[in-house]
């Protein structure tokens, strides 16, 4: 008789993300044995269980081989992800860091970046970046929102140095985890950028005193993306 492994699946929520599938190997013994089929022959069938055991089992002792839904296990978010779009290009600007405290999940984001000339945008590195936590809600799906703001100085003819342009973009990320991935869209409900003046310091107090120069203010949509565990 050929050792069955049992694996339990562990329920975190009541409204679980279901991510990916686990065959189910139904025996005409009445025991059941869980993993992935990784191998098979018209004679056998080879799973490799989900605590790393290899089993084979002979064809004539198979009732029925099905899939079934595994249930999310939120730990696996723990750790640094990359963001992409979905052409596959990079921007670093989205990447985060999920971290968990007593059960509770929260995304770590480039809150603000402050460039020292209206032209770093074009790959220069910034004066500083600052980062801030958001919490992230899992049920149906991982969400979160962010708002990155970025800043750019220069200086005026004076010498007196001011904010060139302030740019805020808000964002809600809807995502699945599917194939060790976080897939899903990234809708901007926020998109504002303005040009400062050389009276005020920042553009937005600028702004409040209607010498700013609003370029856009409007929601730019949203995009398909994932992220990528590093």
């Amino acid at each position: 008789m050929k050792i069955v492994v049992l694996s339990l699946l562990l329920c975190f929520m009541a409204s679980a993300i279901y991510s990916q599938t686990i065959d189910v190997i139904h025996l005409k013994n009445g025991l059941d044995a869980r993993g992935t089929v990784i191998g098979r022959t018209e004679n056998q069938i080879t799973v490799q269980t989900e605590n790393g055991r290899t089993l084979s089992f002979d064809m004539t002792d198979i009732e029925s081989v099905e899939q079934e839904q595994k249930a999310f296990d939120p730990r696996v978010l723990i750790g640094r992800w990359l963001f992409y779009y979905s052409n596959g290009k990079r921007d670093e600007l989205f990447d985060v860091q999920i971290e968990e405290n007593h059960g509770l999940y929260t995304a770590k984001y480039k809150r603000g970046i402050s460039y020292p000339s209206s032209t770093s945008a074009l790959g220069e590195t910034p004066d500083y970046i600052w980062y801030e936590s958001t919490d992230i809600d899992i049920s149906d799906k991982i969400t979160f929102s962010v708002c990155c703001v970025q800043s750019y100085e220069h200086y005026s003819g004076t010498n007196r140095e001011y904010e060139g342009m302030h740019v805020i973009d808000e964002y809600i990320f809807s995502l699945k985890y599917d194939d060790e991935k976080l897939v899903g869209e990234g809708m901007c409900i926020k998109h504002w950028r303005a040009l400062g003046n050389s009276k005020y310091e920042t553009v937005v107090e600028a702004n409040d005193h209607g010498c700013a120069k609003v370029i856009e203010n409007n929601n730019s949509g949203g995009w398909k993306c994932y992220f990528v565990k590093n």
